[in-house]
């Protein structure tokens, strides 16, 4: 049964997630030149020290690429089980409710958890390419914090669109950009890296705040 949600689950954001994906890759591809152009412009020492000790950051273009793909990685996920309420099929399979979520979930969050990875992989290469091994170290610390607002923007995005009640996916909505907003804030870089683990927390509970819409939809159903 589970095997079976997984499968429906990667089948419906196969495609789309493709479509993320190249997009990812040409962001990619386009901070690799960007950087690149910063030491055509300048000699090595003087784009390191901006960088490293001035605290510049080269690779700005991906604060704001996870947060996309984590909403529309719900989005793609999520709409098509709240239209027509097929959701509810979902929850009267003969497994619990808060399994069939968390299930769903768990697919979603891998998808983008492979994307993050790729893209941390990717920055950690294009910047080992330019920069000492503290260029990299620095980046990957900075960028690390953006990858998991993408995860708080996914479950923001899912918390949202599984409550039935209107007014509640307004409050949802408002609490998931407070808690994505935490991992966005404008600090020098690698300035999270002492609370990374800290941070990580409200993302657990905001996994488990799903289940609370999700009962609530399955009640107001079979009431």
């Amino acid at each position: 049964m589970i095997q079976a949600i997984f499968r429906k689950e990667f089948f419906k954001i196969r495609g789309p997630g493709l479509l993320v994906i190249a997009a990812h890759i040409c962001i990619l591809l386009y901070l690799y030149v960007a950087t690149r152009r910063l030491f055509m412009l300048d000699h090595p020492e003087v784009v390191w020290y901006r960088v490293l000790h001035l605290g510049q950051i080269h690779f700005g273009l991906l604060k704001y690429i996870p947060l996309l793909s984590g909403m529309l990685i719900a989005c793609f996920q999520f709409l098509p089980e709240m239209w027509g309420e097929r959701f509810r099929l979902s929850l009267h399979l003969p497994v619990p409710p808060a399994f069939v979520a968390l299930t769903h979930l768990l697919v979603g969050l891998t998808v983008y958890c492979a994307m993050a990875l790729a893209d941390l992989f990717g920055l950690g290469l294009i910047t080992g390419l330019f920069f000492p091994w503290q260029g990299i170290k620095i980046s990957l610390l900075t960028a690390l914090p953006w990858t998991m607002a993408g995860a708080g923007a996914y479950l923001g995005m899912a918390l949202a669109l599984l409550e039935p009640n209107f007014r509640l996916k307004a409050v949802n909505l408002v609490i998931g950009a407070g808690i994505t907003g935490l991992y966005l804030q404008p600090v020098d870089p690698g300035a999270y890296e002492p609370c990374l683990a800290l941070l990580s927390v409200p993302l657990a509970l905001m996994m488990l705040a799903v289940l609370l819409p999700v009962f609530r939809f399955r009640c107001r159903r079979v009431g």
